[in-house]
């Protein structure tokens, strides 16, 4: 197989696939159900980099952010805790910290006329 014939492939894999690698879209908010057993009900990944009136350095910004993700599916919550993950490979690369927000739905008053 001549090298010209290779080359093609190899440089179109090489672009490619980096850009389907990663199983979290970027800049983004996401909620996932949590695992049985566990103390809360969601965990909420909350967007790591800044946005308008957003700064995820700010304890209060990410909580509003989690709130607003999780509202959909849970209208009263609890939050139980946040956890930050360090995201950089020690000496290759330096990334910003990944942020999640442990929720827990609480259940809803039933307003039963006296």
């Amino acid at each position: 197989m001549a090298l010209d014939q290779v080359r093609k492939p190899f440089t179109v894999a090489c672009v490619a696939l980096p850009c389907s690698a990663s199983a979290q879209p970027r800049d983004t908010s996401t909620i996932e159900v949590a695992a049985p057993g566990q103390l809360y009900d969601y965990v909420v990944h909350v967007q790591n980099t800044y946005d308008y009136r957003y700064n995820p350095e700010v304890r209060q910004d990410r909580i509003l952010l989690a709130r607003r993700v999780a509202r959909p599916i849970c209208s009263k919550m609890q939050i139980v805790g946040e956890s930050k993950f360090k995201t950089e490979i020690f000496g290759l690369t330096t990334g910003k910290p990944d942020y999640v927000v442990y929720l827990k739905c609480l259940p809803l008053r039933s307003r039963i006329p006296r």
